[in-house]
């Protein structure tokens, strides 16, 4: 009520006008004051008398949901003359051509019929549509679109027709191309055919599928030059020995530098070969050809992939006696997968994690170790069984007390087989005396070192499994003990065991298949190519 007294003075002389209209002039105003008074003031004791009002505006516009172009309109309006040009006004931005009278849901308008052409009259109708601003816009699109189809067909109807009716011979040759194979000749015989029998141009687009445009192009041709206009060119042997000429030389242009050329890159572009190649042939050749060559002769981009590869000259040999291991165990033997983890500092670790997309977990770079967390294990293959034991270091008494646990757990088996890395731990003068003193001592179970060629970790299976541990219980992990991390990769190891004892599976048929792995295929251990 205080804005209605306020104002009072500008809004009464908007008072004779239709509520409708008044209704929309007082809600502009209102929202053109609120800017000025309250809005723009606020923001430049904000930001300043830096602000522009333009920006001003754009963001007031933006919070109360109006289009900034009608806003400045309404804003220009509004200084020029005041609130009366803030009225909408309906139906009288332009005078109407036609003498049509509105009511309140009729329109009355005068229709001249003529005699000779009486439809001729619905493009008046059309008009009055167009121009009428009371018709309901939903009600305006059907209307015309059904008019605008009406003229559509009545123009397609319209028979078709040669100057000169087509010969015999015509009418063979033209019979010929239409049941041929090539199909641009065949629908241009089959136009031709059709407007010589006097069809519709809508029949004729019907029957050969192009645009009202191509069809009267094919006629004027064929009326200008007749069978000329659509005679099949018979094969080129020189056009496809230009071709061939081309593919040659961008193949050989690809299979040098391209800095023989003075081009500073070290990959080819298709802009860098069609420079090499005006530099080389003086003879321009566009980008989308030296693509199609490129595409038709099988090459394509690909990158370098990285391989895992084993420097060890005995690699060939070491690997076939794993296989054969692998692949000839009998009841009772066992075979290991055997390597070391850690040390894994008890401290905060990042990982993946879910989470909104404004939010990011952040981990101190520099952080107090509480202790660490380091074991030896060994992988079972038949079984898919883990056993392992957490120890202070890695040394060679830690591998001889794994070996001694795992010929308690297992000494109803005849032999088992140990594989594991080259590192210097594995072939210690302590753990292969110890070996060499248990097997002349019992009789079983046999202790037997296959070992894995140098830098061929890829290829000990429990690798993997150790991955999977530091994705379940290390990454996003904040241990405030040591004990509390050895319980929870104990706990994981358990979980694991118990779910293969309940679906058996063998451990290391993706690495160690032997359908996959050939050794002669993959020499020098060129893993990454299975």
């Amino acid at each position: 009520m205080d804005l209605l007294k306020r104002f009072s003075a500008e809004l009464n002389s908007i008072k004779n006008a239709g509520h409708f209209n008044k209704k929309h002039a007082i809600k502009r105003f209102f929202l053109l004051r609120d800017f000025q008074d309250n809005y723009l003031p606020a923001q430049r004791l904000l930001f300043g008398v830096k602000l522009s009002q333009t920006k001003a505006m754009k963001a007031y516009c933006e919070s109360k949901g109006l289009a900034y172009r009608t806003f400045v309109r309404w804003h220009v309006i509004y200084r020029t003359h005041g609130i009366e040009g803030l009225l909408p006004k309906y139906a009288m931005k332009r005078p109407s051509k036609l003498p049509i009278k509105c009511g309140k849901s009729k329109l009355k308008a005068s229709l001249i019929i003529d005699t000779n052409n009486p439809l001729k009259c619905l493009e008046t109708v059309q008009r009055i549509i167009e121009q009428c601003r009371m018709i309901h816009p939903e009600v305006k699109s059907k209307s015309l679109s059904l008019l605008n189809r009406y003229f559509e067909h009545v123009f397609y109807e319209h028979p078709l027709s040669l100057n000169t009716p087509l010969t015999d011979d015509e009418i063979k040759a033209l019979s010929r191309y239409r049941a041929g194979n090539h199909k641009k000749y065949s629908r241009k015989a089959a136009a031709i055919l059709l407007a010589n029998r006097g069809r519709t141009l809508i029949e004729v687009i019907e029957a050969t599928h192009v645009s009202k445009r191509t069809v009267y192009r094919w006629l004027h041709n064929f009326n200008k030059d007749r069978l000329d206009s659509i005679k099949v060119h018979i094969y080129a042997p020189d056009r496809e020995k230009r071709k061939t000429v081309r593919q040659t030389r961008v193949i050989d242009i690809i299979h040098k530098k391209p800095s023989i050329y003075g081009i500073n890159r070290t990959t080819w572009t298709y802009a860098a070969i069609a420079k090499a190649y005006q530099h080389e042939y003086d003879s321009y050749i566009s980008m989308d050809m030296i693509q199609r060559i490129v595409k038709d002769t099988g090459y394509s981009w690909r990158h370098a992939r990285k391989v895992w590869t084993s420097p060890d000259p005995e690699y060939k040999a070491k690997i076939e006696r794993i296989l054969e291991v692998l692949q000839g165990l009998r009841k009772g033997e066992r075979f290991f997968f055997i390597d070391e983890v850690g040390p894994y500092r008890v401290k905060k670790y990042s990982g993946r994690s879910l989470m909104l997309k404004d939010r990011i977990l952040t981990i101190p770079e520099h952080q107090k170790s509480r202790g660490k967390v380091q074991f030896v294990a060994a992988l079972e293959a038949v079984t898919n069984q883990l056993t392992w034991i957490f120890t202070d270091d890695k040394s060679a008494s830690s591998v001889v007390r794994l070996i001694e646990r795992l010929t308690l757990l297992y000494m109803d088996s005849e032999s088992i087989f140990l594989t594991w890395d080259a590192i210097s731990v594995h072939g210690a003068k302590a753990v292969m005396e110890w070996i060499t003193a248990h097997n002349k001592a019992t009789e079983a179970p046999q202790i037997h070192v296959v070992p894995l060629p140098s830098k061929s970790q890829f290829l000990n299976v429990i690798e993997s499994v150790f991955g999977g541990m530091k994705k379940a219980v290390i990454c996003n992990s904040d241990y405030v003990t040591a004990l509390e991390m050895q319980e929870a990769i104990a706990r994981h190891f358990e979980e694991r065991n118990q779910y293969y004892r309940d679906n058996p599976k063998r451990a290391g048929n993706k690495i160690w298949d032997k359908q996959t792995f050939d050794v002669d295929r993959l020499a020098g251990g060129l893993f990454k190519k299975m």
